[in-house]
């Protein structure tokens, strides 16, 4: 079994809008809650403490001091704790800091609708007396959503996968809302969803340089162009944001105990400001996944180097770039991809210098600066581009580490492969995969 994860948005009314956002706000005060009482107990010396604990614990004065939180569904409390609990867990197990409060915020947060079984979909609206009788999704394009306490919300598109859902949950990004399902489907499901590439061969291996300037260098010599997602709307971003500050808004201790409250074209600067950074993280993740979908349905073996991205993010010369290429996300979505399409990957250590050793003779250079974006050897005089020499000698790793033959893309391959990143909107550029030989200076006097 295969579990994936589906993401539609809803399409809500007023209503439905208003019961979203308040549990929301149940969530995240069981959340908060659950947290306090988990320290309150540890502080005491209680050491069994798990997510049944201290959801019982908060039943017990659920309806004495949160009324409230009745009416919407249980799962937005409930399954809380369970998000508290494997915050502890991935603390402990040093995979993620120590659990923090969730702050209220307007336009994010998330809760849980049901789980398993008792996710209902269907076809028609039945939540609307006055829709009965009345024709509508003739070409079911789309599907309703039961929510508990609520009713019938319409999804912009069908469930995609056949197989037994996990959980579904509501998450809201700026205005908009998206359930999220999780399904855990056959391989002959998954293998209907997600058809292999006519282009992809047997044998066929790629290695993969991953960099700033340009998003990927491939030992194919095909350059991935970085959209700048982020650098494209900085200007208008920054002029955003300075509109909102000159609006009027709680700004210091005394605004708040003076009771300022914000005003109408405030709220409306804060709208168009969040809908521009949802427009730039969605313009990034859209180009994330194609170009991870390409990879991993067009190569049958993958080298990448295991790059300490927190380093680069910690720079300050090269976080922001770092930020807007997401390198430790397209990473991330090349190892899970790979491994549900059967790739296999290869990650070569941080510490291996790609960049440094000749992918000719296989001379290491000590100093390279990073402004050097030409590769000379002093030994071989090989000349080429830094970033295509690194992913060479990733390449090279694939026979050194497992010991198999790789066969070498042809160029109608290589134009079919590029045709795919332009179908998808992906800017590529080719470099010179010649290995240029600096011509050898005759020494005069010797003749």
């Amino acid at each position: 079994m295969i579990s994936i994860a589906h993401r539609i948005q809803l399409m809500p009314n007023n209503k439905q809008k208003t019961y979203f956002r308040k549990a929301i706000g149940c969530n995240r005060l069981a959340y908060n809650w659950g947290l306090a009482e988990w320290e309150r107990r540890h502080k005491k010396g209680e050491t069994l403490l798990n997510d049944i604990v201290i959801r019982n614990a908060f039943n017990a004065i659920r309806r004495e001091l949160f009324p409230f939180t009745y009416e919407v569904t249980k799962y937005a409390t409930s399954y809380a704790f369970k998000d508290l609990y494997n915050g502890f867990k991935n603390f402990f197990a040093k995979r993620a800091g120590y659990p923090k409060p969730h702050k209220k915020k307007e336009g994010c947060g998330s809760f849980y609708v049901c789980c398993g079984e008792r996710v209902s979909l269907n076809d028609e609206h039945k939540g609307m007396k006055h829709l009965k009788g009345v024709a509508h999704n003739k070409k079911r394009k789309h599907q309703y959503l039961n929510v508990p306490n609520l009713g019938y919300v319409k999804m912009s598109e069908r469930l995609r996968f056949n197989g037994k859902i996990n959980y579904v949950r509501i998450k809201q990004e700026g205005e908009k809302f998206f359930a999220v399902f999780s399904v855990n489907i056959s391989e002959e499901e998954y293998i209907r969803t997600h058809p292999k590439s006519a282009f992809c061969k047997e044998d066929c291996a790629v290695g993969i340089d991953i960099g700033l300037k340009d998003v990927m260098t491939l030992s194919d010599g095909i350059v991935i162009k970085n959209p700048h997602s982020f650098r494209k709307h900085e200007r208008k971003l920054a002029r955003t944001m300075r509109q909102l500050e000159r609006r009027v808004h709680v700004k210091t201790k005394q605004d708040r105990k003076e009771n300022v409250s914000s005003s109408n074209n405030y709220r409306k600067a804060a709208n168009r400001l969040r809908r521009l950074h949802q427009h730039i993280a969605n313009e990034r993740r859209d180009f994330q996944h194609k170009l991870t979908t390409v990879i991993s349905t067009s190569y049958k073996y993958i080298v990448v180097e295991d790059a300490d991205i927190a380093e680069w993010l910690r720079s300050r010369k090269v976080s922001k770039a770092a930020w807007d290429t997401g390198a430790g996300e397209i990473r991330r979505e090349i190892k899970y991809k790979s491994a549900m399409k059967g790739v296999r990957l290869v990650l070569a250590d941080q510490y291996y210098a790609s960049s440094k050793i000749c992918s000719h003779c296989g001379s290491r250079k000590e100093i390279l600066a990073l402004n050097e974006r030409i590769y000379r050897c002093p030994h071989c005089g090989a000349v080429m581009d830094r970033d295509f020499n690194a992913s060479l000698n990733l390449l090279s790793l694939l026979e050194k580490q497992i010991g198999v033959d790789y066969s070498k893309l042809t160029p109608v391959d290589l134009k079919a492969l590029q045709s795919r990143f332009a179908l998808n909107g992906i800017a590529t550029s080719k470099v010179d995969t010649g290995r240029q030989q600096k011509p050898q200076c005759r020494n005069i006097a010797a003749l």
